[in-house]
């Protein structure tokens, strides 16, 4: 009869072989393509990223004997069900999050968790995904969005998409633009000035 080991192993082992083949599987998201990527794809590549941002190895809470039961998993899937089961989706939200609330709102992350806050998803979801989803949508015909009509309100000829990147390609086409109305070019000049992603002239054909 085999002798138990009542030593509980090393120090500096993991709780269990389950996690040693957990932590094993991270090195697959450097060859599989994120679209096939599972939960703990999600979690290597936040792990990793998280490396880059800290310089120091995200740490895992081990509440439990087995990974599929861990608190990082939850997270993962919590954050699937709130936002998206595409991981490809769900890469590039974490991606988002280190390039937004890390790098430039200068946040230091201590748990996964923080991926999961109702305020940063819905902040995602709405103005993120769904401005994608939108700009997809717009066409020559598209009328012009509520701020931007604003910034025209006295150009009358333009109302529409198409009106916008007929105007704007005359202009920045003209080295002279002694011939356009001031009024048009002090539009452009605030148009510029705002918010306005221009690269959405470019998808209007």
């Amino acid at each position: 009869m085999k002798k138990e080991d009542n030593n509980c192993g090393e120090f500096g082992e993991y709780p269990s072989v389950k996690w040693t083949k957990f932590f094993e599987t991270f090195k697959e998201i450097e060859t599989l393509s994120a679209d096939k990527w599972k939960p703990v794809h999600l979690i290597a590549y936040f792990c990793k990223k998280y490396k880059a941002a800290y310089d120091v190895n995200y740490q895992f809470k081990f509440n439990s004997v087995s990974p599929v039961k861990s608190f990082e998993v939850f997270q993962v899937k919590k954050l699937s069900m709130l936002l998206s089961s595409d991981p490809v989706i769900l890469q590039q939200y974490i991606d988002w999050v280190y390039e937004i609330k890390v790098v430039k709102g200068k946040r230091r992350l201590t748990s996964i968790s923080f991926m999961t806050h109702d305020e940063l998803v819905n902040d995602y979801k709405f103005n993120v995904l769904l401005g994608k989803k939108k700009q997809l949508q717009i066409d020559r015909s598209s009328p012009l969005p509520a701020d931007i009509r604003e910034i025209f309100k006295d150009v009358d000829y333009v109302k529409t998409y198409g009106d916008l990147v007929f105007v704007f390609r005359a202009i920045e086409g003209n080295s002279d633009n002694s011939q356009v109305s001031p009024v048009l070019m002090s539009a452009i000049e605030k148009l510029k000035l705002s918010n306005f992603d221009f690269s959405n002239l470019d998808r209007i054909v």
